[in-house]
């Protein structure tokens, strides 16, 4: 009895993991301040860190872009983070580590709960500056343009906050793509999933287009 309660506690925790409270985390590198949060996927402690910056010059129901900066451990298939909080209706910024050992960013969109089709709307830029690996962690820094608002159904638009708290979801598999090399590749159905509410206040940055211009290398 006490073996099938364990194992059914520790189920649940790998079908939902959890994810702890933002804080506010300056890159020297990037030159940008991020609202971090660490999104566990093994009991063991292991997790992958979200990391996002925006403008300080952004209101409150408008589109605007973001810097993402994620780490994640190298014994991760792939993973996604849910710009509105779910699986389904909403941009996905799906990654893996590729072939070649860069990371791999597809943008992606489910209609329902089946595979993520690729999402045109929002594209990921990845800088060089703040993306780099060792021998057990890799690291992108990358600019999203489109991945904060998102027409809902019967045409409403939705957005991402900037002044405040937003319910976002990440996803974990341990299994690799199909074709690691392709941001179109088909991905297994995750093991993990999680959700938390990420303080964008903590993200907002007064220098951030000049620092975004910077790393463009424009």
């Amino acid at each position: 009895m006490f073996w099938s309660l364990l194992f059914a506690i520790f189920a649940t925790f790998l079908r939902s993991a959890s994810a702890a409270e933002s804080v506010a985390v300056y890159d020297s590198e990037t030159g940008l301040t991020y609202s971090q949060n660490f999104a566990l996927y093994k009991a063991d402690g292991r997790g992958i860190t979200f990391r996002i910056a925006i403008s300080s010059d952004v209101s409150s129901y408008s589109a605007y872009d973001a810097v993402v900066q994620v780490i994640v451990p190298n014994d991760v298939g792939w993973a996604g983070l849910a710009w509105g909080g779910s699986m389904t209706k909403n941009p996905l910024m799906v990654f893996w580590r590729g072939s070649n050992n860069q990371p791999v960013l597809s943008s992606r969109w489910a209609s329902s709960h089946s595979t993520p089709q690729p999402y045109t709307t929002a594209t990921y830029t990845v800088f060089k500056t703040g993306t780099k690996s060792n021998s057990t962690h890799w690291q992108f820094t990358a600019l999203c343009s489109g991945c904060t608002s998102w027409s809902a159904d019967g045409g409403a638009v939705r957005y991402v906050q900037p002044n405040g708290g937003n319910r976002l979801a990440f996803a974990y598999s341990p299994s690799k793509p199909a074709n690691p090399s392709s941001p179109s590749s088909s991905i297994t159905v995750h093991d993990v999933h999680a959700y938390w509410n990420h303080d964008f206040n903590t993200a907002r940055n007064s220098g951030f287009e000049a620092a975004v211009q910077r790393l463009l290398g424009r």
